[in-house]
């Protein structure tokens, strides 16, 4: 597996994570067995491509990163499934903006999107765009990565009226500086290119050349390339895989009316985004019949977050400038009354007096934009955008913080179009103010509820948000009135019991420095006082630090409302106390600490001192040069898998230099993920490997032939041998100190709203006890759900959750070789937390191990905390457990 930078954020990692588990898959079952294996829905096969061809999509909603994903994906398929490392990539984009945006990107050496392609490749790779595709030597085309961005108009032979298409064409014309790339071909390779008319020959065309090196196709913003011409002209190229990145997919598959639907192998979700703070929600709605009230709402709010940008920059230096987005109504001969771009602009700066460089017009003959090099910059005076149906192709600025709509009515298109402009999170990361962590929509209408509607559709058809998220996007506007920065802000009078002055005190010093200095207590009069807004991170982390002392929680929720000047309502108050659980911890030389994997493995681990005498027995030569799947089709003919057909084709266009052991050493080792072994120790092991295989009768070039095979069969060993060092270990640990491990309020988790990222929102109906919102990864039917109905309707339980795997903010044990997450965690009505993991009767033997951890953890909590793994519906066992 290819390794994934931790700069990614957690939803795209788990995202290209599927995406590499697909593509492995899909080497030994197809893509079709594959697909359903990852998503149990049926696969549709892409039209007019050879039948195979890998054709996923990754669903991502506006302001989720698709392009650096898209860059590591390249990587990934390279090695799960092309097995090449120099593949040729098509990476079709929507527009020429979007194209020179990605271009530059990819190749300028500071960005983040090289980056990902530098971690895959080193530097043996190049970037083109496609007129320097139609000049590519032939040393470039072999001897590394190649990636070809353009726009799929610009490789059509004809347009969508059947009427040729001179730019397109010059992808299939006979270009004589292509010409190396044709020599010594076989008579095989030779039969499928298309032929110089009435000739043998065949094309020296870009067409061909891509045809040759069966390249991965890359489709961005896939939703505008559906159509069956689209699709034809992927078929020209013979392309391995096609992966779609898309915030709106295709969803119906109606063939007969132009529409094929996406195989949607993983979708992102809006929680997800907010988690990872991509994007600032929710929406603060303000809707008003009069437009001049209207447009001056929305110049009050850019002001207020101005100066909260002012005050957010002389705390931590980072410069924000929140800018509206105007969209006007466009111009008719019929009705001077309209509201066009002429009219916002005349009013801003007439009647509101505000300064003509702080206005920028970009629609019909005004296109502002494409004269700011860059509207980040603090020298950029604008502050007001106008518009009509969208904005520049490509822009982005983070800066956009307010949607001012004057338009007749609120479409898809236009929430596609501009608000999701407004929804990205400068710099991706929340602020200190809450009133910069959201985005603001002022609309010209008489019924706050159909804007409010109007607004949720748009963000499910346009911007790709699942509709059960899109109904707890949009809010009412709230009051914007922004606390000073040196403003204090006292709490309620902490209860006599709540804890000693020094307990209090403990609890402050055990916070971050950032927060710590923030936050004093007055022993006299028995309050807390906090400088400044308190974020919501900073009120988890108070929440966390005084999770042992009593009676405290309400006056931090209080003391977080008042700095930020929000009104809580008396439910949240009296009825909604922090969702608190401690973690396992393990004490090691006096030290309370988080138990993980370091405390039962030293690292790193020497693998170079393990025997490889098993890989003799493992790794077997193919029967046939043509590896892998090999069937008898309906006529007796011999038929190879598509995967195997593909890494054969590629292999006989790619000429290799000779193989040595070193070499092949490194080279196997540069594509097995190991943090917990160094690389000298990994490549002892690999060379003692192959000398094992040379003993029993293997040559180096038939090993390096079968390379692939050989660093699948070493990863695999190497896994069995990390396996079974993991759990010897880790019993080890338990049989000699289990005294050391205890629960700690501080080694815990806190479950909040902002930070609950399910990937899957419960679309069945709601609960009454689930402590957020949405509810993450449910089905709506079956054991599972029948368990979490039967917690939902415990009298005992006052809250709970549905846990969520492989999130940060979760709640986990460690197991020897990952983390157990739980299904679920509740909070019982007499304080006492409850983890529950369900198991069908079929799985239950298997999981003693999760067993062991969770009575642990409850048995070191001393009576706080509950486990138990309902089996068969057996769900009596809560009972007895809660007591």
């Amino acid at each position: 597996m290819v390794a994934i930078n931790n700069d990614l954020k957690e939803y795209q990692k788990l995202a290209l994570g599927r995406f590499n588990e697909f593509l492995r898959s899909a080497v030994d079952d197809g893509a079709d067995v594959a697909f359903y294996k990852a998503t149990k829905f049926p696969y549709q096969q892409a039209p007019a491509v050879e039948e195979g061809t890998p054709f996923v999509c990754l669903r991502v909603p506006t302001g989720g990163g698709k392009t650096l994903m898209a860059a590591y994906s390249i990587g990934i398929a390279s090695r799960d499934y092309l097995q090449a490392s120099n593949p040729m990539v098509l990476w079709l984009v929507p527009s020429t903006a979007i194209l020179d945006q990605t271009v530059a990107a990819l190749k300028d050496e500071g960005h983040h999107y090289r980056a990902a392609l530098l971690q895959s490749f080193n530097r043996n790779f190049s970037v083109m765009t496609k007129a320097e595709a139609l000049a590519m030597s032939k040393a470039d085309a072999t001897g590394g990565a190649v990636v070809i961005v353009s726009t799929i108009q610009s490789f059509r032979r004809e347009d969508d009226s059947g009427n040729e298409n001179p730019e397109g064409l010059k992808v299939y014309e006979d270009a004589g500086v292509l010409m190396d790339h044709f020599a010594n071909l076989t008579e095989e390779q030779i039969a499928t290119l298309d032929k110089i008319e009435g000739g043998s020959r065949p094309i020296y065309s870009l067409a061909n050349l891509l045809k040759l090196h069966r390249p991965l196709v890359i489709v961005d913003e896939a939703h505008n390339s559906r159509t069956d011409l689209s699709f034809r002209t992927l078929a020209r190229f013979n392309p391995s895989i096609i992966l779609e990145l898309t915030a709106t997919p295709q969803i119906e598959h109606r063939p007969e009316r132009d529409k094929y639907a996406s195989n949607i192998l993983y979708s992102v979700s809006a929680a997800e985004l907010k988690a990872e703070q991509m994007i600032k929600m929710p929406i603060r709605l303000t809707t008003d019949a009069d437009w001049v009230k209207t447009i001056g709402g929305a110049l009050d709010c850019q002001k207020a977050l101005e100066e909260a940008a002012k005050a957010e920059l002389a705390e931590t230096g980072e410069y924000i400038r929140p800018i509206i987005l105007f969209q006007a109504q466009s111009a008719s001969k019929d009705d001077p009354t309209r509201l066009t771009w002429e009219k916002i602009e005349a009013h801003l700066r007439d009647d509101q007096r505000i300064p003509k460089e702080q206005i920028a017009v970009h629609t019909g003959p005004r296109k502002d934009l494409d004269d700011i090099p860059d509207i980040r910059s603090d020298k950029c005076p604008v502050r007001y955008i106008i518009t009509v149906s969208k904005l520049k192709e490509g822009w982005d600025c983070p800066f956009a913080y307010v949607l001012c709509s004057v338009a007749d009515q609120v479409s898809a298109t236009a929430v596609e179009q501009i608000l999701g402009r407004v929804l990205r999170m400068p710099k991706a990361q929340r602020k200190r103010r809450d009133a910069l962590n959201q985005s603001y929509a002022f609309i010209v209408s008489r019924n706050f509820d159909a804007t409010a509607q109007q607004l949720r559709d748009g963000l499910v058809e346009g911007a790709g948000f699942n509709p059960m998220e899109a109904a707890q996007i949009i809010a009412p506007q709230q009051n914007l009135k922004l606390a000073e920065t040196q403003a204090s802000y006292r709490s309620d009078t902490l209860p006599v019991e709540a804890a000693a002055p020094e307990v209090i005190v403990a609890a402050i010093d055990r916070l971050p420095p950032s927060v710590r200095t923030r936050l004093s207590f007055d022993t006299e009069t028995r309050t807390l006082t906090y400088k400044g807004p308190m974020t919501r991170d900073n009120r988890n982390l108070i929440h966390l630090a005084f999770a042992a002392v009593p009676k405290v929680a309400k006056t931090i929720d209080r003391l977080y409302a008042k700095s930020n000047q929000f009104q809580i309502s008396a439910p949240d108050e009296d009825d909604k106390p922090p969702f608190v659980v401690p973690l396992l911890g393990f004490r090691k030389q006096g030290e309370l600490q988080l138990f993980s994997q370091e405390h039962f493995l030293d690292l790193p681990w020497r693998l170079d001192q393990c025997d490889p005498a098993a890989i003799v027995e493992r790794f077997r030569l193919p029967d046939t040069a043509r590896t892998g799947e090999i069937d008898v089709g309906a006529k007796g003919v011999i038929e190879i898998g598509f995967p195997k057909k593909v890494q054969g084709d590629l292999a006989g266009v790619i000429q290799e230099p000779a193989w040595n052991l070193p070499r092949l050493a490194n080279w196997i080792d540069s594509g097995i993920v190991h943090p917990d072994i160094t690389k000298p120790s990994a490549v002892v092991f690999i060379t003692k490997a192959i000398e094992a295989l040379i003993a029993a009768g293997h040559d180096i070039p038939v090993l390096a032939r079968n390379k692939y095979d050989l660093r699948k069969a070493i990863g695999t060993l190497i896994n069995e041998l990390r396996a079974d060092r993991e759990v010897g270990q880790y019993n080890a640990l338990f049989a000699a100190n289990a005294a050391d491990f205890a629960v700690s309020a501080d080694l815990s988790i806190i479950f909040d709203e902002q930070t609950y990222a399910p990937n899957q929102p419960f679309a069945g109906r709601p609960f009454a006890k689930h402590y957020t919102p949405l509810v993450g990864d449910l089905a709506s039917t079956g054991e599972e759900f029948d368990c979490a109905l039967y917690i939902d309707r415990h009298p005992k339980v006052r809250y709970w959750i549905r846990n969520i795997e492989r999130k940060k903010s979760s709640f986990w044990l460690q197991l020897p070789h990952n983390k157990f997450y739980p299904d679920f965690v509740a909070m019982l009505t007499d304080g006492r937390i409850l983890v529950v993991e369900y198991k069908g009767a079929h799985l239950y033997e298997g999981e003693a191990v999760k067993r062991q951890i969770g009575a642990v953890w409850a048995e070191a909590s001393g009576g706080k905390c509950l486990f138990c793994m309902p089996t068969n519906r057996g769900f009596d066992l809560i009972d007895r457990t809660i007591g």
